[in-house]
């Protein structure tokens, strides 16, 4: 009977070690429950209603430049219409203002392959992966700055992080938060509007320094006809050959005397006799004997031939190399008689 009692105390033991054992776990079920409806319910709707602001936010970004676009390319319009007229030279033709979106999207990239602890599996299987949906995906969305196609196209990015089978812990780096994920994937520092003048299609900066040149005196010359004001342009005949400049500058510096003072600091005789100047000012540079300059300064019209090589006609031959050229096709032009000094 000893024996009997004592088999019985011990499975009452047991059965009392099993019975908290289930407590417990009951208890823990409980908590567990009852976080999952935390989760699923108000915080899920947090969760839901962050992601929708920030994704309004991130679009606004794009309405807000959109806008400015829409600004510039009114802003332009004036002077596109004029570029794109019958009236207008072969050269303002090969003029064209542009505002278009950029997005460097390798720099984006860059930034994000820090965050990743790249052994592992990231989202699209590898960090090319990823920059090849990027590519596909997110880049024709930025480039076209259409906050309506934006949107959309993030949210077909973001599809892929939210897998539930690839939790941002499993591929983010140990140093790096879900936040600064997120804060990665929206933003704008690599997205840019860019506006500027194309010559030929090609962009004003890439130019060679003599087309730059001729763009900008086309600009000042050809397109400002409302401005008024003295000019000064020093030397635009730098790194431009005689033909170039006697085929496009001249006609353009004859057109704008009309209505606006020109002074020009040139070594071209073509900018000079063939631009029909109405005044030519000759410095002279001399030493003195205490060894400090002196210079004088000589002046009259193209038309002045005084002799002993003392008018100005003879200073521009002198000076200006093919000044003599450049007079006897002035003499063409005019039909006068070729006088040589």
């Amino acid at each position: 009977m000893l024996k009997l009692d004592s088999a019985d105390k011990a499975r009452q033991e047991k059965i009392k070690v099993i019975q908290t054992r289930i407590a417990t776990i009951g208890t823990e079920l409980e908590r567990v429950q009852a976080e999952i409806t935390r989760i699923e319910g108000p915080d899920k709707e947090r969760q839901a209603a962050a992601h929708k602001d920030r994704l309004k936010a991130y679009v606004a970004f794009f309405e807000n430049v959109k806008e400015e676009q829409q600004t510039l390319e009114e802003l332009y319009a004036p002077v596109n219409t004029r570029l794109s007229s019958e009236s207008a030279s072969e050269q303002e033709q090969a003029l064209e203002f542009s505002v278009r979106w950029e997005a460097d999207l390798n720099k984006w990239l860059e930034r994000g392959g820090a965050l990743f602890d790249q052994r592992k599996t990231v989202p699209y299987g590898t960090m090319q992966d990823l920059g090849n949906a990027a590519r596909r995906i997110l880049a024709p969305a930025w480039t076209s700055g259409d906050p309506e196609q934006i949107g959309p196209a993030m949210e077909t990015f973001l599809a892929e992080f939210r897998k539930p089978g690839l939790p941002s812990r499993s591929y983010l780096r140990s140093d790096v938060s879900s936040l600064d994920l997120l804060q990665w994937l929206y933003e704008v520092d690599h997205l840019r509007l860019s506006y500027g003048l194309k010559y030929n299609g090609v962009e004003l900066e890439k130019l060679s320094p003599g087309t730059k040149g001729i763009v900008l005196l086309i600009l000042y010359l050809g397109m400002d006809i409302a401005d008024s004001r003295p000019l000064v342009v020093d030397q635009p005949d730098e790194n431009l050959d005689n033909e170039s400049i006697y085929k496009l500058l001249t006609t353009y510096f004859k057109t704008a005397k009309t209505r606006r003072q020109i002074i020009l600091i040139t070594h071209n005789p073509n900018l000079v006799v063939n631009g029909d100047s109405e005044q030519v000012i000759v410095a002279t540079c001399n030493r003195r004997g205490n060894g400090l300059p002196h210079i004088t300064y000589q002046t009259g019209s193209l038309e002045n031939a005084a002799p002993a090589g003392r008018g100005i006609r003879h200073q521009v031959c002198r000076i200006l190399e093919g000044g003599s050229d450049a007079f006897q096709k002035r003499e063409r032009r005019y039909s006068l008689p070729e006088r040589r000094d």
